[in-house]
């Protein structure tokens, strides 16, 4: 799959996403509608889109481990998982999904791996025209798309950039960078949202400005500031090996010998080691495995995707004792 894949930058950024906010015109917000007037939504809009070329799936028909492993890929929200009344569009490969119900009616969403705006915005666009031929979305000539979150009105387009900033955060650079994209307008949030900064250094950055903005001067703005951050954090990562090279290799092989050793691993300590190890990978100390095997991992070890993969009902206590012995054998390999 695209999120295990190495790309532009993958040693620095992990992910990119674009989606689009988008509503059908004359029709409430989903927080507003009963459940036949949810699933009215969902047939319209899947009768208008091409099924040779996408799938509709209703959230209701989804095992509660498959969609807890798409939540922890962030190919949907965590909010929408238990509404039955909901429906996610995907593409073979998962580069394009689209959440129906959300907080809007549609949610469409562009991934690829590693830093790649320019493309991840190609789809959603060509995605995006083709349904529209068949559904009027809610604008206003002022304000533009109508959104069930103010913060989204405008364009509806939020670029989100999940990086891994280990360098500037030993540096101890990290929070002031943070800071200054806050001031900026940008909306910084940890691996799995809010207050969960220290999940592995992985931090997602995305712009917050919709309104008044075209998704040229948004796209063109996130790039340049992505691509800033990308060189402070490789920079820093070269002051860190020249002067405590010692010092980050210990702290890399620790964490390697602990992940092909252990015997009890949970998701917490797995996510912050696996983080280390992708750090010693991306600058060359680890050389006996590649990237895209660790970010593998990474996404692999993660609790539903675990159970999804080993096809098994498990309490946590058996989680993070297959979860080691899982994290052994891929090593092993």
């Amino acid at each position: 799959m695209w999120y295990n894949e190495v790309s532009k930058n993958s040693d620095v950024v992990i992910s990119t996403r674009i989606r689009y906010a988008r509503n059908i015109k004359d029709e409430k917000f989903p927080n507003m509608m009963n459940k036949k007037e949810k699933e009215k939504i969902i047939e319209k809009i899947e009768n208008s889109i091409d099924k040779k070329k996408y799938n509709v799936l209703r959230l209701k028909d989804i095992d509660v481990h498959t969609k807890g492993s798409l939540a922890e890929k962030h190919l949907i929200s965590k909010e929408i998982i238990d509404d039955t009344n909901s429906a996610i569009i995907t593409n073979d490969d998962c580069r394009l999904v689209a959440m129906i119900n959300e907080e809007d009616h549609l949610r469409i969403q562009s991934f690829e791996s590693g830093l790649n705006i320019d493309s991840c915005y190609d789809n959603l666009l060509k995605f995006t025209k083709d349904i529209s031929k068949n559904l009027e979305f809610a604008q206003n000539d002022n304000y533009g798309y109508i959104t069930a979150c103010p913060t989204c009105i405008g364009t509806g387009l939020r670029v989100s950039v999940m990086l891994h900033l280990p360098g500037l955060a030993k540096l101890r650079l990290l929070n002031k960078l943070l800071d200054q994209a806050v001031s900026i307008g940008l909306s910084v949030r940890g691996l799995y949202g809010e207050n969960t900064n220290s999940y592995g250094y992985i931090y997602q950055i995305s712009n917050r400005k919709t309104l008044g903005a075209s998704d040229e001067d948004i796209i063109n703005n996130m790039n340049a500031i992505i691509h800033t951050i990308i060189e402070q954090e490789k920079d820093a990562r070269k002051i860190l090996l020249k002067n405590n090279r010692l010092v980050i290799e210990n702290e890399v092989y620790r964490a390697y010998g602990v992940l092909k050793n252990a015997r009890i691993i949970d998701e917490e300590e797995s996510i912050k080691l696996m983080s280390k190890l992708r750090f010693g990978v991306s600058v060359g100390i680890i050389k006996d495995i590649n990237l895209e095997k660790v970010q593998t991992l990474m996404n692999s070890t993660l609790s539903s995707t675990l159970s999804t993969i080993l096809k098994e009902e498990f309490d946590r206590d058996e989680e993070n004792e297959k979860r080691a012995r899982f994290i052994r054998k891929e090593l092993e390999k």
